[in-house]
């Protein structure tokens, strides 16, 4: 852009009044306005009436702050929500799974304090990872919490390593009730004919010795 009178480049932008006045002869040559958009019942239109550009980037940011606000304030509201339905304080709201679901994803909400053990006993057990992994293709054991599917995990290792497995001390070092890891073994045996196939090559791949959680 150039001053339409004296054809000279050296303009100055003033943001604070919202005009564009030539250095060289002080001529207006236009105004500046800021797109306003603002909501209207059949639609939405533009405003160009903002006084200034800085009066009007300060609106934006003003609606930009509640419109963060109100996504935080919804946030809030879902946690404390998922939060009072615990029904043990050894459960935690998983806040990151909680934006996915938020976000229209899925996720597992609700966490176990012991799970940070678990996942750090899996990371360092190849054998248990394989078994998770079959696990997780099953279509009625996939759905289990990862509480319980280590704990199914560490049942078939010490069944394929010593062809039995401490139900009671599995349930301690997964902190699954016994009454729940009972019923843990009665699903495996109904699942097993599914799952017999595709562990019988695990072995291979078994320790010494079972891992315990520490």
């Amino acid at each position: 852009m150039k001053c339409p009178y004296c054809n000279s480049l050296d303009l100055l932008y003033d943001f604070e009044r919202s005009y564009i006045v030539c250095r060289n002869c002080g001529t207006v040559v236009d105004t500046i306005f800021v797109e306003q958009f603002i909501g209207i019942s059949n639609g939405y239109e533009w405003e160009y009436s903002k006084p200034s550009v800085k009066e009007a980037i300060n609106l934006k940011k003003n609606a930009g702050y509640i419109s963060r606000l109100k996504h935080y304030s919804r946030e809030v509201k879902a946690y404390e929500k998922y939060w009072n339905r615990a029904r043990s304080t050894s459960i935690r709201v998983d806040i990151n799974a909680l934006k996915t679901v938020l976000s229209g994803g899925k996720a597992r909400i609700y966490r176990h304090v012991f799970d940070s053990n678990l996942e750090e006993m899996i990371k360092k057990d190849p054998l248990i990872r394989k078994i998770l992994e079959i696990l997780n293709e099953d279509a009625i054991l996939s759905s289990r919490t990862l509480r319980s599917k280590v704990a199914l995990a560490l049942l078939i290792k010490n069944v394929l390593l010593y062809g039995e497995a401490d139900i009671d001390e599995i349930a301690k070092q997964t902190s699954v009730s016994k009454v729940h890891m009972h019923r843990l073994v009665t699903t495996l045996k109904n699942r097993m004919k599914y799952l017999k196939p595709k562990l019988q090559n695990l072995k291979q791949l078994a320790t010494p010795n079972p891992i315990a959680i520490a």
